[in-house]
């Protein structure tokens, strides 16, 4: 069963807005949030994190198209669908420049809004492809209002966050500041191989990404992992030492 995509409907004019969130039901879409001006698109996409974006050009304060370029810096990789009143050509290659998956002119019409979305649907269903084509396990992860597939040899490392209910994943190629999840590590640990090793309480570690491992000057019979992302430090305790030696014999051997 396919899940269902969730999506922020950015529209300035209320009658078209309260249209497309019919249609946007209609399609069987989980609607996050629904705004009308650029700032406001921003600041739910960072927060959300939708599968699709219904972006409106001529948005209230920030225009669509700079809304969108400034969420995509910010690493956010939400599939873009531009509704316009224009057929300028200037915004069309602006557009084409942010990756936008499909234009629909005004009026919206639900067949041309169904046409949009399945595109949307059929590049997700690619990449999920191609991702399982790569060697390595495919973790679901839920982050925000998204279902992300991470190849397990792309997790570099995820931490617990202290007294909150959350967990950071650092994803090679991905945005620096992690994806976050609700998922628990054990949740996560589930998934993964045993070269996803936990060397304590909150932190899992890919054994493929350590530099090296040095005694802790901190605690006596601890150790240090250090991995090759930003030079990270990572404590070893001493009850899983023994586990992680034989699995760093084991990838240093090929075995």
């Amino acid at each position: 069963m396919r899940r269902q995509l969730s999506v922020i409907i950015a529209e300035d004019k209320p009658l078209d807005r309260m249209k497309i969130e019919q249609y946007a039901h209609e399609l069987n879409l989980k609607i996050v949030s629904s705004v009308a001006s650029g700032e406001w698109f921003i600041d739910e996409c960072v927060k959300y994190e939708p599968d699709i974006v219904l972006v409106n050009v001529g948005l209230h304060g920030t225009d669509g198209i700079s809304a969108f370029r400034k969420i995509q810096e910010k690493g956010i990789k939400s599939h873009l669908i531009l509704v316009t009143g224009t057929h300028d050509l200037n915004l069309f290659l602006e557009a084409i420049k942010l990756n936008c998956v499909d234009f629909i002119h005004k009026p919206v019409e639900l067949d041309r809004l169904a046409e949009a979305i399945k595109k949307v649907k059929d590049i997700i269903d690619k990449e999920l492809l191609i991702s399982k084509s790569i060697p390595g396990r495919i973790l679901k992860i839920m982050s925000h209002y998204r279902t992300l597939y991470i190849n397990e040899r792309n997790l570099i490392y995820a931490t617990k966050v202290k007294g909150e209910h959350k967990t950071i994943l650092y994803i090679e190629g991905d945005k620096q500041e992690g994806v976050e999840t609700k998922m628990s590590l054990s949740d996560i640990q589930n998934q993964c191989s045993e070269w996803i090793f936990s060397p304590n309480q909150s932190n899992l570690v890919n054994m493929n990404f350590i530099h090296k491992v040095y005694a802790s000057e901190n605690f006596m019979g601890s150790y240090v992992i250090r991995l090759l992302f930003n030079d990270t430090e990572i404590d070893l305790t001493r009850r899983n030492r023994k586990k992680f030696d034989y699995l760093y014999s084991k990838l240093n051997l090929g075995v």
